[in-house]
């Protein structure tokens, strides 16, 4: 039995699919699919405002009057089913380029949001969710005057793909918005984020080119996990949070049964603010164990095969560094000796398993980023950068002492490593370089977080590097690793991260 929602939140109510401009000739209707609380009854509305037409030159004065305008006002009732959905049916939307509401009440009539905006926002009460469809690069310039003009609801305005886009869906598990291009009969459509990067469809379970109304959307396997700065990770489930402890600890294990293929990297974090020091990378695949390394005393990635002699890596162009009968590493060449490029190959297979980005200052510390293409291998996958989504956050740790910004934190035991570095395959330097840490580590206390100023200080060091970055975690990350007297490099190297 359905119970009706009454005391919904903004978030409670989102646009979960819809067709901007469904293929084919003018339709008399469309469905669009909403996500709301399982088993509840919803009555709300859907109307869109017209993004094309603002007058940006000379001779386009006559179409300025379409922008902004109110059109295609619907109410929507329903009861969403045991999954959360709802799928309702409207009159066809008018095409791209359009934001399109859904909030609790309707406004009033075909207005333009430019004349009386008090009174449009006051009548459509609640905006639950907006999401912006450009079909040409002007007008995706033009989306944010709607958002700011109707006070900044909640939503998101879509990059432009080339095209308007024929299908737009949220990931059935993470939330975020995907697009789908309209190739017509010439090649398959392709997948965007909601930026207007290009996507794998292999990345996805199921195909995500094709509708799913009323039923669970596709799903995107999270193929990139990263360690950033004190050290903050994010995981291939999409989870993020900052470690609470130093020492050694299992970054990500890797274990195929037939051909038998075992990859292990290991991290060390130490310190004064407990950054990536060290990373290890060892292949267990064959009868002799092979190593590979890198700390930030040289930040210069050293080799060790069943020679037991270190070895030097120097080369800028792709070299095989470490090969088995069931595996192989490969270095993919870069100019710079501090910014190199790892992937990791079963025997036979022209596509990497994994693709390890680092990227190490010297004397300061490294940041990594991990990327995996193909679900198939995620069964195989253990260690941090897995994903723990069903531990809880066992505390929270505050940017400043005048900051209501909290970060996840957790201590990690199961994957910390108790054995000493040269122990699990590392090198007697590196490990003498890194228990050079551990004697003198230093704890920061909640006394040493920056002031007010300090954070807004930190907070404009982030953005000049950060930049489109600024509304995400690694922002937030950033401004602590500043305050906590990490300086500009955290700043630089993390931007630096994501770029690469």
């Amino acid at each position: 039995k359905a119970t009706k929602a009454t005391k919904a939140t903004k978030a409670s109510y989102l646009i979960s699919e819809f067709q901007p401009n469904p293929t084919g000739l003018l339709q008399d209707s469309q469905k669009i699919e909403l996500s709301g609380p399982p088993n509840t009854a919803f009555e709300g509305c859907i109307w869109s405002v017209e993004a094309d037409g603002l007058a940006t030159e000379e001779g386009a004065a006559a179409a300025a009057t379409s922008f902004g305008m109110v059109n295609r006002i619907n109410s929507v009732w329903g009861t969403f089913d045991a999954n959360g959905l709802l799928a309702v049916t409207i009159p066809e939307l008018e095409n791209p380029s359009f934001t399109l509401f859904l909030s609790q009440s309707c406004p009033t009539g075909n207005v333009n949001i430019n004349d009386n905006t008090a009174a449009l926002l006051a009548a459509v009460q609640t905006i639950y969710d907006s999401i912006g469809v450009p079909d040409s690069v002007a007008d995706a310039n033009n989306l944010p005057l709607i958002r700011t003009t109707l006070d900044n609801p909640p939503g998101t305005d879509l990059g432009y793909i080339g095209g308007q886009p024929k299908l737009v869906f949220r990931d059935s598990s993470s939330g975020a918005l995907y697009q789908v291009d309209d190739q017509g009969s010439a090649s398959p459509s392709s997948v965007f984020d909601a930026h207007g990067t290009q996507m794998a469809v292999a990345e996805f379970d199921p195909d995500p080119r094709q509708t799913s109304f009323g039923v669970i959307n596709p799903t995107r396997f999270s193929a990139m996990a990263d360690i950033v700065g004190d050290p903050h990770i994010h995981t291939l489930d999409g989870g993020h949070y900052t470690l609470l402890r130093e020492g050694s600890f299992l970054v990500w294990h890797f274990g195929l049964p037939q051909p038998h293929v075992d990859w292990q990297i290991f991290a060390h974090y130490a310190g004064r603010q407990s950054f990536t020091k060290g990373l290890l990378l060892v292949d267990t695949s064959g009868s002799e164990p092979s190593s590979m390394e890198i700390t930030s005393e040289r930040c210069e990635w050293q080799t060790q095969s069943s020679s037991k002699k270190w070895s030097s890596v120097n080369s800028t162009v792709p070299e095989v560094l470490l090969s088995g009968p069931s595996s192989h590493m490969k270095l993919v060449g870069n100019q710079r000796k501090d910014m190199k490029k790892i992937q990791l190959f079963i025997a036979d297979e022209t596509v990497p398993v994994a693709t390890l980005k680092v990227i190490c200052r010297q004397g300061r510390h490294i940041n990594m980023k991990l990327y995996m293409g193909n679900q198939k291998w995620k069964p195989f996958v253990s260690g941090e950068l897995k994903g723990q989504k069903d531990q809880t956050v066992q505390k929270d740790m505050p940017t400043s002492k005048s900051s209501m910004l909290e970060l996840a934190g957790r201590e990690d035991q199961e994957f910390e490593v108790k054995k000493a570095w040269a122990e699990l395959g590392g090198s007697p330097r590196a490990q003498e370089y890194l228990q050079m840490f551990d004697e003198n580590g230093h704890d920061v206390g909640l006394s040493e977080l920056c002031d007010a100023q300090g954070q807004a200080d930190a907070k404009a060091l982030c953005q000049k590097h950060l930049g489109t970055a600024a509304h995400s975690s690694y922002f937030e990350e950033c401004i602590y690793d500043v305050c906590s007297g990490a300086g500009e490099v955290a700043a630089e190297m993390a931007a630096e991260m994501l770029k690469f």
